[in-house]
């Protein structure tokens, strides 16, 4: 069974011959430097099979990067102001912040433009039988807050209605092309993002989401899955609200997975069957205070609970690996995930 049959089966839930995993490891990110652990952990990062190919297009910013004092700000493609200051990149200036009336000299980015797509054509020759993911990311809510700053946009749908639908809509339609473009270059699923959740539920009332962003989504699943394609989306926080929401509009594969904000019993209990799981290794608690043998606890968990389903599970973290995680830890979250899959190959 090939990678794209693999995941296909697995998010499907028709019977994947081992689940899929995905963990990522940078190992400069960590306190604890140790050699010989380091390289236990790339020879188990080489027996997790190369089975999927994420793409996303290549941006250009409006502003190039300048670093000074070990700082570094740039603009994105929508002309958002980020800075890097060693503690992960996060933004800083919004271009509509100071009234929709900047519309009236605003530059949307063109989903069109040259080179968007060059290097993801270039790895797309390489694909094989991988499964290929292309990405919409900071797809409407992040990208509406990125540029009218994030207080603003939690009021702007009551304050300034049309402003606000003419601003979302234009966002969806540039989404749109993104979306024809991976379709028309094969890809088996598209990735969208959007963080909806705190860790104790939805960052707005459930039903002003029905009303003011629901429709959005629906017209880009539709799109992706009348292209034959499965929508995956990364969704940090309790979202659990308007995860029934989701799954009728066409939800394949749900991201994060966070135990720390969801409960993973009442989601396997609840939508077991219903949408593929992806993550839930916990970075914030056990990976980072548990014993290994709590680690592998957890693993095994989840996947008792997740992938029993003829599928279901997409074997991964929570979110990114925290800086202070014990290398052990990842040695027996990976010892782990990768016995399952090599069981599956052999």
């Amino acid at each position: 069974m090939n990678g794209v049959e693999n995941f296909t089966r697995a998010i499907e839930h028709t019977g994947p011959e081992y689940p899929p995993v995905l963990v990522g490891v940078d190992l400069s990110v960590f306190h604890e430097q140790d050699a010989a652990k380091a390289d236990r952990i790339r020879e188990l990062l080489r027996r997790i099979p190369d089975d999927l190919l994420n793409l996303s297009p290549e941006y250009r910013g409006t502003a190039a990067p300048v670093t000074e004092d070990g700082v570094t700000r740039w603009r994105d493609h929508w002309g958002t102001g980020w800075v890097e200051d060693g503690h992960g990149a996060k933004t800083e200036w919004h271009p509509l912040e100071a009234g929709y009336e900047l519309l009236d000299d605003y530059a949307f980015p063109d989903p069109h433009a040259p080179g968007l797509f060059d290097r993801a054509d270039a790895q797309l020759a390489e694909r094989r039988e991988r499964y290929v993911l292309g990405s919409v990311w900071f797809t409407l809510f992040e990208r509406l807050w990125m540029l009218r700053g994030f207080n603003n946009m939690l009021v702007d749908p009551y304050l300034y209605p049309e402003a606000f639908a003419a601003l979302r809509d234009h966002i969806v339609d540039f989404n749109l092309a993104i979306i024809d473009a991976w379709l028309a270059r094969g890809a088996h699923g598209v990735y969208f993002s959007d963080d909806w959740g705190s860790q104790r539920g939805l960052l707005i009332d459930p039903d002003d989401w029905r009303a003011y962003y629901r429709p959005s989504y629906d017209r880009m699943f539709r799109r992706v899955r009348e292209g034959g394609a499965h929508v995956w989306m990364h969704l940090c926080g309790n979202i659990t609200a308007i995860l029934p929401d989701l799954i009728d509009m066409g939800l394949n594969v749900l991201n994060p997975v966070q135990p720390q904000a969801m409960n993973i019993e009442e989601l396997a209990r609840d939508f077991g069957g219903k949408v593929c799981f992806f993550g839930g290794a916990d970075v914030q608690g056990v990976l980072v205070r548990g014993t290994p043998a709590e680690v592998r606890n957890q693993a095994e968990r989840l996947l008792r609970l997740f992938a029993c389903r003829n599928g279901g599970y997409i074997a991964s973290t929570s979110h990114g690996l925290m800086p202070e995680t014990p290398l052990d830890n990842v040695i027996a979250l990976l010892e782990t995930f990768t016995a399952h899959a090599s069981a599956g190959r052999a």
